[in-house]
């Protein structure tokens, strides 16, 4: 089997930078203003702004857990500098494989509290089965 062949340092930036521009067009669909954050401003920025998220994005030859939780890590510590209070994700994608969105659970719960709860008048009761709600 041969060895994979590295980018050099120039090479993984750029396709780091290329990464981050793909995923704001992307995002750009359900967030007109997403785009690729300012890299010099030292981590004011996420990755990708213009969202209600912080965003880290990482393109990588091979994605493992351990680069994940970086990235994840990365861009909280980032947010606590800065004092941004948005959901922290990471958006990764391996070379030659699909782009995954990553959080913590609590990131997730918030997300879905906040644009998809339904007030309790919404909610539809499913009978259960039982002696008192027998559906049959």
């Amino acid at each position: 089997m041969a060895k994979k062949k590295s980018l050099g340092g120039k090479g993984s930036r750029t396709k780091g930078h290329n990464f981050e521009r793909y995923v704001a067009r992307i995002l750009r669909l359900s967030f007109p203003d997403a785009r690729r954050g300012k890299q010099y401003t030292g981590g004011r920025e996420a990755d990708v702004e213009g969202t209600p998220f912080r965003i880290e994005c990482k393109r990588l030859r091979d994605v493992r857990l351990g680069d994940v939780l970086r990235a994840i890590g990365q861009a909280e510590s980032n947010a606590e500098t800065w004092d941004d209070d948005r959901p922290v994700v990471a958006i990764h994608r391996a070379d030659r494989g699909k782009a995954f969105v990553t959080m913590k659970l609590s990131t997730a719960a918030h997300i879905i509290e906040k644009y998809f709860w339904r007030t309790p008048e919404d909610v539809i009761e499913f009978p259960t089965k039982g002696k008192n709600n027998d559906p049959s």
